[in-house]
């Protein structure tokens, strides 16, 4: 869900080496660290302890970026092809932006879907269905505090899954702090359709849309109930993959690994807070949570430091399933009643199924009536003795065989008189008298 731009547009400042340690000195950024006041949050939190699973398009380990943070875990995809020069380039420019924010965390790639340069790359279905639950309970088994999902599937058949639902839930109850890229379908403007993406749909996960310099949705990003946060999305300085240096990218991808950066420092500082007061914090400190809620961009673009210094004000809760009391807490403004402020589209994709299924149903239902009239015809016709037994067996049945057999000794018997039947009038006249 990043869009790639090589430009180098809108570099800004750098960091100063003391706002990250001389290990890990911060490369010259853009404007989004800045507006999410990061550099301030640095001198209470830089990640330390934190792992960052990127569920993604697996990562390169050895970029200057991200080497001695990153490590690399199974590739659920089960395939070979680390050394194309396309492997990881989306799930690499994340891991940067992660750690960018939390320069002392540490980064778990994991593999689910190709890139798009990949010659196997099938449209943004899934090659293995089963690869976002497998990920997101492996990062849950192997340490993972936060998990940063920049990735998203739009089509019917390719979308809600039962067993990453489950897998949710199981990463909820140890604590793990999940985030989802909302989607780039929000442009009407270019045809887009606005289509719900999952996992970000999914309860229980943070759903990040992407803002512009001046807090505003990008026009890509998508519009939604269920929208939590906003997160920097336009001319994102990070890794690019194919070098040993950046590109500027954009997307909703971006916006969700830079608020995992967030999560990170969070978690980092404050270990026992549970995710729904990770959400809570974000929330509520974020640029316009107390004006309104918008489906647009949640509750704004994300403060790290407001964000600590609300959540240490809290006292850590017990962890909560999702499907326990409660647990719509952890969920989207959607969830709560909160008004739409803005038209959600319509995915033309599930409404042409529906229009061919409906079409489907209609035809059935006129072949059903059609059969159903014509079996009470036959019922009829056959009470007249021609159906079901038909012509052929009409003819038979007038045969000399199959008429009843006469006595020649038997005197054939008298017509029976109507005794209220009146004689026949004279010939012409007309009407009969009484």
């Amino acid at each position: 869900m990043s869009k790639h731009i090589v430009t180098g547009a809108l570099l800004a400042a750098t960091l100063t080496l003391s706002a990250a340690p001389a290990a890990f000195a911060a490369p010259p950024h853009g404007w989004e660290l800045s507006t999410m006041s990061v550099p301030a949050a640095h001198a209470m939190s830089q990640g330390e302890g934190v792992t960052v699973a990127v569920i993604d398009t697996g990562i390169r380990t050895d970029h200057p970026v991200l080497k001695g943070r990153a490590t690399e875990g199974p590739d659920f995809l089960k395939t070979n092809d680390k050394s194309q020069p396309w492997y990881g380039e989306h799930g690499t420019a994340m891991a940067s932006s992660v750690l960018d924010v939390a320069p002392q965390a540490k980064v778990l790639g994991l593999r689910v879907i190709r890139e798009e340069d990949d010659p196997n790359y099938q449209g943004g279905r899934m090659s293995n269905p089963d690869a976002v639950s497998q990920a997101i309970t492996y990062a849950t088994d192997h340490g993972a505090d936060v998990i940063s999902m920049s990735i998203g599937s739009r089509t019917l058949l390719d979308s809600y899954e039962v067993k990453d639902l489950k897998a949710i839930d199981y990463a909820l109850s140890k604590g793990v702090t999940l985030l989802g890229a909302v989607g780039n379908l929000g442009d009407k403007r270019a045809g887009q359709d606005n289509a719900i993406s999952y996992p970000s749909a999914y309860p229980g996960v943070i759903t990040v849309a992407a803002s512009t310099q001046d807090g505003s949705r990008a026009s890509f990003s998508s519009v939604h109930s269920y929208i939590d946060i906003a997160a920097p999305g336009v001319a994102i300085n990070e890794a690019d993959s194919r070098s040993s240096g950046r590109t500027s990218g954009e997307g909703t991808s971006a916006a969700c690994a830079l608020a995992a950066g967030v999560s990170a420092l969070i978690v980092s500082k404050y270990p026992d807070l549970t995710p729904r007061q990770v959400e809570a914090v974000l929330e509520r400190t974020a640029s316009h949570a107390a004006r309104r809620y918008s489906a647009e961009t949640g509750y704004g673009v994300i403060n790290a430091e407001a964000a600590l210094q609300a959540a240490a004000k809290l006292t850590p809760e017990k962890k909560v399933v999702v499907g326990e009391t409660g647990t719509d807490l952890h969920f989207g403004p959607g969830d709560d009643g909160t008004p739409k402020t803005y038209s959600q589209g319509v995915d033309s994709f599930k409404v042409g199924v529906s229009a061919v299924g409906a079409l489907i149903t209609l035809i059935l239902m006129i072949g059903g009536f059609w059969l159903f009239k014509s079996g009470r015809r036959v019922r009829a016709q056959g009470s007249w003795g021609v159906e079901p037994l038909g012509p052929a067996a009409y003819a038979q049945s007038l045969q000399p065989s199959a008429l009843p057999q006469q006595n020649p000794y038997q005197q054939p018997a008298p017509p029976q008189q109507n005794p209220y039947q009146q004689p026949p009038p004279p010939p012409g006249q007309w009407p009969p008298r009484q």
